[in-house]
Protein backbone atom coordinates (compact mmCIF):
# COMPACT_ATOMS: atom_id res chain seq x y z
CA UNK A 1 0.00 0.00 0.00
CA UNK A 2 1.07 3.45 -0.93
CA UNK A 3 -0.22 6.16 0.84
CA UNK A 4 0.36 10.03 0.91
CA UNK A 5 1.54 11.33 4.17
CA UNK A 6 -0.77 13.97 4.45
CA UNK A 7 -3.57 11.12 4.25
CA UNK A 8 -2.74 9.45 7.00
CA UNK A 9 -2.11 12.56 9.08
CA UNK A 10 -6.00 13.17 7.94
CA UNK A 11 -7.02 9.87 9.32
CA UNK A 12 -5.16 10.38 12.70
CA UNK A 13 -6.04 13.83 13.49
CA UNK A 14 -10.36 12.97 12.55
CA UNK A 15 -10.23 10.48 15.09
CA UNK A 16 -9.77 12.97 18.29
CA UNK A 17 -11.99 15.53 16.08
CA UNK A 18 -14.72 12.61 16.50
CA UNK A 19 -13.88 12.23 19.86
CA UNK A 20 -13.68 15.70 20.40
CA UNK A 21 -17.60 16.16 18.45
CA UNK A 22 -19.07 12.56 20.43
CA UNK A 23 -19.08 12.02 16.60
CA UNK A 24 -19.67 7.88 17.44
CA UNK A 25 -20.05 6.74 13.57
CA UNK A 26 -17.77 8.97 12.35
CA UNK A 27 -15.51 7.74 14.81
CA UNK A 28 -16.11 3.77 14.15
CA UNK A 29 -16.33 4.71 10.16
CA UNK A 30 -12.89 5.43 10.54
CA UNK A 31 -11.96 1.97 11.15
CA UNK A 32 -10.72 -1.31 8.91
CA UNK A 33 -12.88 -3.96 8.76
CA UNK A 34 -10.12 -5.46 10.89
CA UNK A 35 -8.73 -3.70 13.80
CA UNK A 36 -7.57 -3.41 17.05
CA UNK A 37 -7.27 -1.29 19.68
CA UNK A 38 -5.12 -1.44 22.57
CA UNK A 39 -6.10 1.25 25.16
CA UNK A 40 -4.42 1.59 27.17
CA UNK A 41 -1.37 -1.01 25.70
CA UNK A 42 -1.36 -3.75 28.40
CA UNK A 43 -4.75 -3.86 29.02
CA UNK A 44 -7.05 -6.48 27.20
CA UNK A 45 -7.46 -5.36 23.19
CA UNK A 46 -10.28 -4.15 21.26
CA UNK A 47 -10.63 -6.68 18.35
CA UNK A 48 -13.27 -5.73 15.64
CA UNK A 49 -13.87 -7.90 12.39
CA UNK A 50 -14.22 -11.33 14.41
CA UNK A 51 -17.12 -12.89 15.51
CA UNK A 52 -18.64 -10.92 19.02
CA UNK A 53 -20.22 -13.62 21.50
CA UNK A 54 -22.05 -11.01 23.10
CA UNK A 55 -24.32 -10.16 19.82
CA UNK A 56 -23.56 -13.21 17.89
CA UNK A 57 -21.89 -11.22 14.90
CA UNK A 58 -19.32 -10.25 13.29
CA UNK A 59 -18.56 -6.37 13.23
CA UNK A 60 -17.37 -3.25 15.03
CA UNK A 61 -19.49 -4.17 18.26
CA UNK A 62 -16.63 -4.57 20.74
CA UNK A 63 -15.46 -0.70 19.49
CA UNK A 64 -18.75 0.65 20.08
CA UNK A 65 -18.50 -0.56 23.23
CA UNK A 66 -15.43 0.61 24.21
CA UNK A 67 -16.79 4.02 22.37
CA UNK A 68 -19.87 4.03 25.17
CA UNK A 69 -17.87 3.04 28.29
CA UNK A 70 -14.35 5.64 27.49
CA UNK A 71 -15.61 8.23 25.45
CA UNK A 72 -18.88 8.60 25.21
CA UNK A 73 -19.55 9.98 28.71
CA UNK A 74 -16.74 12.20 28.81
CA UNK A 75 -15.19 15.48 27.74
CA UNK A 76 -11.97 14.31 26.00
CA UNK A 77 -9.41 16.96 24.85
CA UNK A 78 -5.90 16.27 22.99
CA UNK A 79 -2.89 18.50 23.94
CA UNK A 80 -0.16 18.31 21.59
CA UNK A 81 3.40 18.15 22.65
CA UNK A 82 5.56 17.62 19.58
CA UNK A 83 5.45 17.64 15.63
CA UNK A 84 3.48 13.96 14.50
CA UNK A 85 5.07 11.63 13.11
CA UNK A 86 4.74 9.81 9.97
CA UNK A 87 7.35 6.75 9.32
CA UNK A 88 5.56 4.54 6.66
CA UNK A 89 1.82 3.34 7.04
CA UNK A 90 2.01 4.62 10.99
CA UNK A 91 1.55 8.28 12.58
CA UNK A 92 2.95 8.48 15.79
CA UNK A 93 1.59 11.48 17.88
CA UNK A 94 3.27 12.77 21.29
CA UNK A 95 0.23 13.83 23.31
CA UNK A 96 -1.24 14.90 26.75
CA UNK A 97 -4.79 13.61 26.79
CA UNK A 98 -7.35 15.91 29.26
CA UNK A 99 -10.32 13.99 30.43
CA UNK A 100 -12.61 15.83 32.07
CA UNK A 101 -14.73 12.83 33.38
CA UNK A 102 -17.97 15.27 34.79
CA UNK A 103 -18.56 16.65 38.46
CA UNK A 104 -15.77 18.48 37.82
CA UNK A 105 -13.07 15.69 38.09
CA UNK A 106 -10.20 16.02 35.36
CA UNK A 107 -7.53 13.51 34.97
CA UNK A 108 -4.43 13.75 32.68
CA UNK A 109 -2.34 11.09 30.79
CA UNK A 110 1.28 11.71 29.08
CA UNK A 111 0.06 9.63 26.30
CA UNK A 112 2.09 8.22 23.30
CA UNK A 113 -0.48 7.50 20.18
CA UNK A 114 0.40 5.38 17.21
CA UNK A 115 -1.82 5.48 14.51
CA UNK A 116 -1.31 1.98 11.72
CA UNK A 117 -3.14 2.45 8.75
CA UNK A 118 -4.74 -0.29 5.55
CA UNK A 119 -5.89 0.15 2.69
CA UNK A 120 -9.84 -0.76 2.99
CA UNK A 121 -12.54 -0.33 0.55
CA UNK A 122 -10.21 1.57 -1.72
CA UNK A 123 -9.38 3.90 1.17
CA UNK A 124 -6.72 4.35 4.26
CA UNK A 125 -8.29 3.36 7.23
CA UNK A 126 -6.86 2.70 11.07
CA UNK A 127 -5.58 -0.63 11.57
CA UNK A 128 -4.48 -0.68 15.09
CA UNK A 129 -4.04 2.18 17.70
CA UNK A 130 -1.95 1.45 19.84
CA UNK A 131 -2.27 4.26 23.29
CA UNK A 132 0.57 4.04 25.44
CA UNK A 133 -0.25 5.35 28.77
CA UNK A 134 -0.05 4.71 32.32
CA UNK A 135 -2.94 3.31 34.24
CA UNK A 136 -1.90 4.04 37.90
CA UNK A 137 -1.00 7.61 37.84
CA UNK A 138 -4.44 8.20 35.95
CA UNK A 139 -6.37 6.05 38.80
CA UNK A 140 -4.32 7.86 41.04
CA UNK A 141 -6.17 11.20 39.96
CA UNK A 142 -9.62 10.24 39.96
CA UNK A 143 -9.58 7.89 43.32
CA UNK A 144 -10.96 9.53 46.80
CA UNK A 145 -13.88 9.82 48.99
CA UNK A 146 -14.66 13.37 47.92
CA UNK A 147 -18.51 13.37 46.77
CA UNK A 148 -17.72 13.83 43.16
CA UNK A 149 -14.61 11.26 42.76
CA UNK A 150 -16.89 8.67 44.82
CA UNK A 151 -19.90 9.44 41.94
CA UNK A 152 -17.37 9.64 38.80
CA UNK A 153 -16.01 5.92 40.11
CA UNK A 154 -19.36 4.41 41.01
CA UNK A 155 -20.35 5.48 37.36
CA UNK A 156 -17.23 4.24 35.81
CA UNK A 157 -17.15 0.64 37.35
CA UNK A 158 -21.09 0.65 36.55
CA UNK A 159 -20.28 1.40 32.98
CA UNK A 160 -17.33 -1.33 32.74
CA UNK A 161 -19.74 -3.97 34.22
CA UNK A 162 -22.21 -3.31 31.85
CA UNK A 163 -20.69 -3.01 28.51
CA UNK A 164 -17.70 -4.97 29.43
CA UNK A 165 -18.63 -7.32 31.73
CA UNK A 166 -16.61 -8.83 34.69
CA UNK A 167 -13.79 -10.44 32.55
CA UNK A 168 -13.32 -7.09 30.86
CA UNK A 169 -13.58 -4.96 33.46
CA UNK A 170 -11.08 -6.95 35.46
CA UNK A 171 -8.70 -7.25 32.18
CA UNK A 172 -8.50 -3.11 32.26
CA UNK A 173 -7.63 -2.56 35.86
CA UNK A 174 -5.13 -5.19 35.38
CA UNK A 175 -3.49 -2.99 32.85
CA UNK A 176 -1.78 -1.44 35.97
CA UNK A 177 0.94 -4.31 35.90
CA UNK A 178 3.24 -3.08 33.93
CA UNK A 179 7.55 -3.34 33.22
CA UNK A 180 7.55 0.28 35.23
CA UNK A 181 10.73 1.95 36.33
CA UNK A 182 12.73 -0.94 36.44
CA UNK A 183 11.96 -1.54 32.28
CA UNK A 184 12.36 2.45 31.46
CA UNK A 185 15.83 1.87 33.60
CA UNK A 186 16.53 -0.83 30.79
CA UNK A 187 15.40 0.91 28.26
CA UNK A 188 17.64 4.34 29.36
CA UNK A 189 20.67 1.60 29.81
CA UNK A 190 20.21 0.25 26.04
CA UNK A 191 20.40 3.77 24.61
CA UNK A 192 23.32 4.90 26.53
CA UNK A 193 25.06 1.40 25.10
CA UNK A 194 24.45 2.44 22.11
CA UNK A 195 25.38 5.72 21.95
CA UNK A 196 28.98 4.26 23.64
CA UNK A 197 29.30 2.26 20.41
CA UNK A 198 27.64 -1.21 21.74
CA UNK A 199 27.31 -3.13 18.66
CA UNK A 200 24.68 -5.21 20.40
CA UNK A 201 22.53 -2.23 21.73
CA UNK A 202 23.11 -0.62 17.96
CA UNK A 203 21.83 -3.51 16.30
CA UNK A 204 18.46 -3.71 18.87
CA UNK A 205 18.23 -0.04 17.90
CA UNK A 206 18.50 -1.35 14.03
CA UNK A 207 21.91 0.97 13.86
CA UNK A 208 20.04 4.44 15.08
CA UNK A 209 21.62 6.21 17.03
CA UNK A 210 18.88 7.92 19.64
CA UNK A 211 19.60 11.01 21.84
CA UNK A 212 17.37 13.19 23.80
CA UNK A 213 15.34 11.11 25.88
CA UNK A 214 12.53 13.17 27.37
CA UNK A 215 8.88 11.61 28.05
CA UNK A 216 8.87 7.48 28.69
CA UNK A 217 6.01 5.78 29.28
CA UNK A 218 5.81 2.23 30.80
CA UNK A 219 3.15 0.57 29.58
CA UNK A 220 2.35 -3.45 29.39
CA UNK A 221 5.34 -5.05 28.13
CA UNK A 222 6.58 -1.78 26.28
CA UNK A 223 8.43 1.38 26.86
CA UNK A 224 7.89 4.08 24.54
CA UNK A 225 10.26 7.74 25.06
CA UNK A 226 10.23 10.62 22.95
CA UNK A 227 13.54 11.25 21.79
CA UNK A 228 15.55 12.72 18.73
CA UNK A 229 17.57 11.23 15.99
CA UNK A 230 19.60 12.99 14.11
CA UNK A 231 18.41 15.99 15.81
CA UNK A 232 14.95 15.12 13.97
CA UNK A 233 12.03 14.30 16.89
CA UNK A 234 11.63 10.76 16.80
CA UNK A 235 9.87 7.85 18.80
CA UNK A 236 11.76 5.11 20.69
CA UNK A 237 9.42 2.08 20.97
CA UNK A 238 11.10 -0.71 23.10
CA UNK A 239 9.46 -4.31 23.50
CA UNK A 240 10.69 -5.69 26.76
CA UNK A 241 10.71 -9.80 28.33
CA UNK A 242 8.41 -9.13 31.62
CA UNK A 243 10.79 -11.65 33.86
CA UNK A 244 14.00 -10.62 32.07
CA UNK A 245 13.44 -7.13 31.58
CA UNK A 246 15.41 -7.65 28.59
CA UNK A 247 14.49 -5.26 25.38
CA UNK A 248 13.44 -8.02 23.03
CA UNK A 249 12.71 -5.52 19.91
CA UNK A 250 12.62 -1.65 19.03
CA UNK A 251 11.11 0.25 16.90
CA UNK A 252 12.20 3.91 16.03
CA UNK A 253 10.06 6.34 14.56
CA UNK A 254 11.51 8.91 13.09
Amino acid sequence: MLADPADLLTLAHASPAAVAEHDKEAWLGLFSRYHVVEDPVGGRPVLGGLYDPRRRRRGRDPLARFWDTFIAPNDIRFHVQRDDIVDGLTVVRDVTIETRLGRGVVAHAPMHLLYEATLDEGEPRIRRIAAHWEVAPMFAQVAGVSPAKLAVGTSMATRMLRNLGLGGSVAFGAAVRSVGEPGKTAVRRLVEAATRGDSDALDTLGGRVVGDITKIIAAGDTVTASCTVDGSPALLCCYLDRSSLRVVRADVYA
